[in-house]
């Protein structure tokens, strides 16, 4: 089998990416145990959806974190959600479209939109770029993400709408983790690895954001996201 080759926007803050979609996927390698190499690319530009991650498999290059590990799944024969009954598999997707699909954007209108944190995203996430194309490109890419909040919906709430929807988000995270190690016990699964890679991206980086606050005040999602990362991160001195 030819070597898998995997490609990520850049790591910042001790953290493999920036892009929550692209932490997912190396966190999920990570619980698999799949060789890889791993690829730092400093625009989503180059894959075949323009966003990142994307990967080159058996020839084929392909997007999208959901889809890759779908066919990681099936090419290397392992699945980490092994362990769950079909309830929990049913409940872990709610979990995962939750994440992905709501809080998510929240965390990109805490770092796109308010002014207090322009500077340092485009200092980091926009970092890899280089000068000037970086000043030129930055307000080209600011207008876009805005286009994006706002078809998706969560661009047209208002700033205390947007903290609520959060708040519900993160309670409901919290609810459902209660005292357990991880989301369904005592071994990790795709669930642990998408949620990590948004509450890592959401605490662990030098943003202004209300959610900060949140995870604290959850108690048991902070433990969480330390967990995780001493286990699938602990030895990775390049984080």
């Amino acid at each position: 089998m030819s070597e898998l080759k995997v490609f990520h926007l850049p790591g910042r803050w001790d953290l493999k990416s920036v892009s929550p979609f692209c932490l997912k996927l190396d966190a999920f390698l990570r619980i698999a145990d799949i060789p890889h190499h791993s690829i730092t690319a400093s625009t989503p530009f180059g894959g075949p959806k323009n966003k990142a991650p994307w990967v080159e498999i058996e020839g084929e290059i392909m997007g999208d974190s959901s889809l890759i590990i779908e066919r990681l799944k099936k090419v290397y024969q392992v699945n980490p959600d092994d362990h769950l009954s079909s309830e929990e598999r049913g409940i872990a997707v709610a979990i995962e479209r939750l994440v992905e699909e709501n809080l998510y954007w929240v965390m990109v209108y805490d770092r796109w939109c308010r002014t207090e944190n322009w500077a340092t995203l485009k200092d980091s996430v926009l970092g890899d770029i280089p000068q000037p194309l970086r000043a030129m490109l930055a307000p080209y890419a600011r207008r876009s993400v805005k286009k994006q909040l706002a078809g998706h919906g969560m661009g047209l709430h208002s700033h205390a709408e947007i903290c609520a929807i959060a708040q519900r988000d993160i309670s409901a995270l919290s609810d459902f983790l209660a005292a357990k190690s991880y989301f369904f016990g005592d071994r990790p699964s795709l669930t642990d690895a998408t949620v990590y890679s948004v509450l890592a991206n959401i605490y662990a980086v030098p943003f202004t954001s209300p959610m900060k606050t949140m995870l604290e005040q959850a108690q048991n999602l902070l433990p969480f996201i330390t967990r995780f990362k001493a286990e699938y991160y602990g030895d990775d001195t390049a984080q």
